[in-house]
């Protein structure tokens, strides 16, 4: 006998290579505490149901506290088979080889891989909530910094700094809240399904799976093993928040640069070159920003061998779980870094007022008011507008030029002051004067600061209940396990 508990008495033995190559040691690392509280969890219930004794059940719930799953043999295929192993080689197989009842590897999996993405998406949600809380402090910083506002990354229209940073702050909103209602797709349990066809033991899976803090189960035996649309959904949401993270690392990037030169990133995130010491790279914005291309080929590799698999278990599941925790990871440490990168940049709130009033950046205000005051229709102020444009290209936008081209293009009818002319050009007063909803006057801003705030302590509030929860969810399994006790000993 060589000690395989699978291979023994129908296999013979494998090549270091092969069992390598089929292993998922590596990264079953992650599941190793989800492995052991599920094995804990199904043992309570076996003895509770009374498939078990309680001394059996006592005695494995003993072993697994003793268990060490640091050093894990590949030939041994997985986790779930050095975890019985190591139970066996401590209790002997007349108990250890029971831990294994009414159970399979397909159901173990299925339900380890959810409670180890469970903290992980807790933890994403966690670090998105203080992204959010920076990018609204930062927001309220600078309610009245007048800065451009980019088209095709030409100068637009004037925003605000708390406009342009507020459209970040949604983006991850939105993100967080994807993350929110795929939650309660996450947190269900698969335990019991065993192989595929459920077991024939009379086992409680509404049990297990309150030990272990899901909200419910799986109900189909065959869904519950074989289906990945849950990592799947996740994945994209993960791909949709690098997205969003990178969208930021490109503009600090850019504006970081000599040619921008309107914000100063901090040392701590910044390198220098190896030959030119007057350097400062951007490499934690860059790293970003590439990571992110990391994060889509996990999504499409894990979607790519999702297709077409016939049900119910397949070992090209295996395959597909790397890609979820290498984007976990990714996406985990990008949200961080961006945080805190967030709190500590400095933007040169005097550049980006003069960059604002650059390039006539208020010319549809001018228009705008030519619709406004004079009754024109605005395809007619727009080719009015644009002749200005067009004639003063070469030189100062002055406010007598700008006068002067508007009582000719309408043969004297329309007379602005050069003074009228300057209030309306001003970039300060065009802000100002974009009080829609959404828009980037300071006043309409600072409402939407007021009703963000109320929509994070929700959130925050939300986060707290559900990590209580499997908190008490823990507990549970705890004091469960202690009531399942070996008979006292007489002396």
């Amino acid at each position: 006998m060589s000690g395989d508990l699978l291979r023994d008495g129908l296999l013979g033995p494998r090549s270091e290579s092969i069992a390598k190559f089929t292993s998922s040691i590596k990264d079953d690392t992650y599941l190793a505490k989800g492995v052991i509280d599920i094995n804990k969890a199904h043992i309570v219930m076996l003895a509770n149901k009374r498939i078990l004794s309680k001394s059996e059940g006592a005695a494995l719930l003993e072993a697994l506290n003793k268990v060490d799953l640091t050093n894990m043999d590949p030939k041994l295929e997985d986790i779930h088979m050095n975890l019985e192993q190591k139970v066996v080689q401590i209790i002997g197989e007349e108990v250890g080889g029971r831990m294994h009842t009414g159970k399979s590897r397909n159901d173990q999996v299925a339900t380890a891989i959810r409670i180890c993405l469970r903290n992980f998406v807790i933890d994403l949600m966690s670090s998105l909530i203080k992204l959010r809380e920076t990018i609204l402090n930062r927001c309220e910083e600078c309610l009245y910094t007048v800065m451009p506002g980019y088209t095709h990354l030409q100068r637009a229209q004037p925003v605000t700094l708390a406009h342009q940073l507020m459209a970040h702050y949604d983006s991850q909103e939105r993100n967080w809240a994807r993350l929110k209602d795929a939650y309660k797709r996450l947190n269900l349990s698969p335990m019991g399904a065993a192989a595929l066809a459920t077991t024939s033991f009379d086992i409680d899976r509404y049990e297990v799976s309150d030990l272990l803090g899901f909200d419910g189960i799986v109900e189909n035996s065959i869904d519950a093993v074989s289906s990945r649309d849950f990592a799947a959904e996740i994945l994209f949401v993960l791909a949709q928040t690098m997205a969003d993270l990178s969208s930021v690392s490109e503009e600090l990037v850019i504006w970081a640069t000599s040619e921008f030169n309107i914000v100063k990133l901090p040392d701590q995130y910044v390198s220098t070159s190896s030959i030119m010491p007057q350097k400062k790279n951007p490499v934690t914005a860059e790293l970003i920003r590439a990571k992110t291309g990391s994060v889509y080929g996990s999504l499409i590799a894990f979607l790519t061998i999702l297709k077409a698999l016939p049900l119910s278990y397949n070992i090209d599941l295996q395959e597909a779980t790397q890609h979820l925790w290498l984007s976990c990871e990714a996406t985990l440490s990008s949200i961080v870094v961006m945080e805190g990168l967030l709190k500590e940049v400095k933007f040169d709130s005097e550049k980006l007022l003069s960059e604002a009033k650059e390039d006539l950046s208020t010319a549809t205000d001018l228009a705008d008011t030519l619709v406004r005051d004079f009754g024109l229709p605005f395809r007619v102020a727009y080719r009015i507008v644009r002749t200005v444009v067009k004639e003063l290209a070469t030189s100062d936008w002055d406010a007598r030029k700008v006068s002067v081209l508007i009582s000719n293009e309408t043969d004297g009818k329309i007379l602005l002051t050069p003074e009228r002319i300057s209030a309306i050009l001003d970039p300060i007063s065009s802000v100002k004067n974009k009080k829609v909803v959404g828009g980037p006057s300071p006043t309409e801003v600072g409402k939407s600061l007021k009703k963000r705030r109320k929509g994070l302590e929700k959130d925050t509030n939300w986060l707290e209940r559900r990590t209580r929860d499997l908190g008490e969810a823990s507990s549970r399994l705890e004091a469960a396990c202690i009531n399942i006790k070996l008979p006292t000993r007489r002396s």
